[in-house]
């Protein structure tokens, strides 16, 4: 049996930028791109458009659709609407809508397993920008399972999906008290047990704070370079053809690692900064050995995260480091120039001691979540295959 024998409509979206162009401020209708689905972007998180009501009937989002990336390194990456949402989705995706005869979190299950991302990878890169195609997409052969039995392989599957989820939002919950932590501490001068005298005016370079950049703070603190308390370097490219197959994140231009290796470069905890492409300057924290390839990364565990926490603060000084119009750079060197807020070092690092245990919390949280989709992903083709029974 094939997807097209349990299809309803099969579209691919709006046009991105024509028909559901992305606006920079608050609208009501959201729009889900294919960076939205890769990077398993929140609701809130997706793009704010305004479509014409014609085109907002035809292409909202209901609950069970299945939304499938049609292009570019991510194709075949799937989501499953869970309830329905004043969304529409783009061209670069295909929605996926199935008859009442077919459980769709089992279709969505099916979409996570190797056999389909094998086949959407023979169907799609023909060319330079792999492109996937909906006729392809329904010739995908699908087990010819009953309903029931599919509803009871989908809900044993979407339980780790569940928890996986809940330790998401708990990563986020405890992203957020850092992010406070360090605005209560270095921008409102709340600080446990620190008495401030006096303070003085500053105006950072590059930041964007309204009132004309001007801030108070205290008089033994300064405004100075991050080079100054330590500095990014480059990375080490590696290609694909000699990562050799390993459980090391190897950390690159992109939002997620670009491949796994058998070996690291940086061990234990990290910060790195995408170097080039769409996501250039992308800021990101590790908790784990990685391979630092096209990408700066900083590496002092004396003040990492009060270096990760002042940089979270300036991203948008940092989405002004970008360079070349073609292909967008960050370099280490304009990183390391960077303005940034610089206390008495003891105090960088008693904040440094007093998120640590934090993100420690957050490296535990990201193991469960390690664990749960392996078992998952041992389960899944079992299931998928009918080798294991589900009555």
């Amino acid at each position: 049996m094939k997807l097209r024998d349990v299809y309803e409509s099969a579209n691919t979206g709006l046009d991105a930028i024509k028909r559901a162009p992305i606006v920079d401020y608050e609208s009501d209708i959201k729009c889900i791109r294919i960076q939205d689905i890769s990077q398993n972007k929140k609701f809130h998180e997706w793009g704010n458009t305004e479509v014409n009501e014609s085109d907002y009937n035809k292409f909202k989002l209901k609950k069970n659709d299945i939304l499938v990336a049609r292009t570019g390194a991510t194709v075949g990456v799937s989501y499953i609407v869970k309830e329905d949402c004043n969304a529409v989705y783009n061209n670069g995706t295909i929605r996926l809508r199935l008859k009442d005869n077919v459980n769709c979190g089992f279709i969505y299950q099916l979409f996570q397993t190797r056999e389909f991302r094998q086949y959407i990878d023979n169907v799609s890169c023909v060319s330079t920008q792999p492109n996937l195609k909906v006729e392809n997409l329904l010739r995908f052969d699908i087990p010819d399972y009953s309903k029931p039995q599919q509803e009871k392989i989908a809900k044993i599957l979407m339980k780790y999906d569940e928890l996986i989820l809940k330790n998401e939002e708990k990563i986020m919950t405890l992203e957020k008290i850092i992010k406070k932590t360090y605005i209560k501490w270095f921008i409102k001068n709340n600080i446990p047990n620190y008495e401030i005298k006096n303070k003085k005016k500053v105006k950072p370079y590059g930041w964007v704070l309204g009132n004309d950049n001007e801030m108070m703070i205290p008089s033994k603190w300064k405004i100075g370079k991050l080079e100054e308390i330590g500095k990014f370097v480059r990375g080490k490219n590696i290609t694909a053809a000699e990562m050799v197959e390993g459980d090391i994140p190897v950390i690159s231009a992109g939002i997620n690692p670009s491949g796994y290796h058998n070996e690291s470069n940086v061990k234990e905890f990290s910060i790195t900064m995408s170097a080039s492409g769409a996501n250039a300057g992308y800021l990101k924290y590790n908790l784990c050995d990685i391979w630092a390839a096209d990408c700066s990364y900083y590496a002092n565990n004396k003040n990492i995260w009060f270096v990760y926490s002042s940089l979270d603060f300036i991203s948008k000084a940092i989405d002004n480091l970008q360079v070349g119009a073609a292909q967008p750079h960050v370099y280490p060197k304009n990183i390391n120039k960077l303005n940034i807020i610089i206390p008495e070092e003891d105090l960088i690092i008693k904040y440094n001691n007093f998120v640590n245990p934090i993100f420690m919390e957050i490296k535990n949280l990201l193991e469960q979540n390690k664990n749960l989709l392996c078992q998952k992903k041992m389960m899944l083709p079992r299931l998928m295959s009918g080798k294991l029974e589900v009555d």
